[in-house]
């Protein structure tokens, strides 16, 4: 009997661990076509009708039961979490406007690592020694991913690092704020909150706030940022990221910036040199390390 049930265990978790990877597949596949959407419209424009097209569907999702578990704390909360999300997008698609989709892809990661840094400051959750040293591969890695004679970072490159700082505190608020409310309606008003600063800055800022002309590709650009790349990811972690460890969750995150850089190449052309790939397999490797860490010092593995 217990062997059925580890069985079943076993094959509930490989289920899990697959749709999951199946976000990273969306979310990876979202740079190079993001890249090409903002050529058709303005960034803020783009990011307000993505974000309020996920709101609509999410709004459906959580209906009156998941509403009524938010509080005024709750939706204050949704609201400063929902623009820590806005920031983080706006200086991931402006910095996107400005580098290729695989670079974006890889210092987006930097997330990943710069958690467990801020943890410390602002939790007083000093990081690990794993911690601090995946953050040197990591920005070893940021250094031969950017490389030029001589060295200078390129603006579109600055501005997704500042991307993937917003990113971990946005994680970080995740996990201290968000406990008892419902997660289809916290993150409504996060992404709610998100499109209504997107489209304010959009009507202030920029000459075009609604697409001028729906081509195919952008019909396309939203259904996968709005629909896979929201909803359906934030659908499969609250469901399937229980159903595994929060180490394996973690690592099979760290594919997002690989299948970034392998649809950038397909569908974007991107090209990286040895020594761009070499970094960003050092981004990579670095957030991993980070993760692995108090498995190796606690000499379990990666299974437990």
């Amino acid at each position: 009997m217990n062997a059925i049930n580890t069985h079943k265990i076993n094959k509930q978790q490989l289920v899990a661990e697959l749709i999951l990877a199946s976000v990273t597949l969306f979310w990876g596949a979202t740079f190079p076509i993001v890249k090409d959407a903002i050529t058709e419209m303005p960034v803020m424009a783009f990011l307000w009708v993505r974000f309020a097209l996920a709101a609509i569907i999410l709004a459906f999702l959580a209906g009156r039961a998941g509403f009524a578990t938010l509080d005024r704390r709750g939706w204050m909360t949704g609201i400063l979490l929902g623009t820590l999300l806005a920031l983080a997008f706006i200086f991931q698609t402006f910095g996107l406007e400005r580098t290729s989709s695989s670079n974006t892809g890889f210092l987006t990661g930097l997330g990943v690592v710069w958690v467990p840094l801020l943890a410390g400051p602002l939790l007083k959750k000093p990081a690990a020694l794993g911690s601090k040293i995946g953050v040197c591969f990591a920005l070893t890695g940021l250094l031969l991913l950017t490389w030029h004679t001589p060295w200078t970072i390129n603006f579109g490159d600055f501005l997704v690092v500042i991307c993937s700082v917003f990113i971990a505190l946005h994680v970080l608020g995740l996990d201290v704020f968000t406990k008892g409310y419902d997660g289809k309606a916290l993150t409504f008003v996060q992404i709610a909150t998100a499109a209504l600063l997107y489209l304010i800055g959009s009507l202030f800022f920029e000459p075009v706030s609604w697409p001028q002309t729906w081509s195919g590709s952008l019909i396309c650009a939203f259904v996968i940022t709005s629909v896979f790349a929201t909803v359906y990811a934030f659908w499969a972690m609250t469901t399937f990221q229980n159903r595994t460890t929060p180490t394996r969750a973690a690592l099979i995150y760290t594919l997002e910036p690989v299948f970034a850089a392998l649809f950038s190449i397909w569908l974007a052309g991107d090209r990286l040199t040895i020594i761009g790939w070499f970094g960003g397999g050092l981004i990579v490797f670095g957030m991993v390390f980070a993760e692995l860490w108090p498995l190796f010092v606690s000499g379990k593995t990666v299974s437990n």
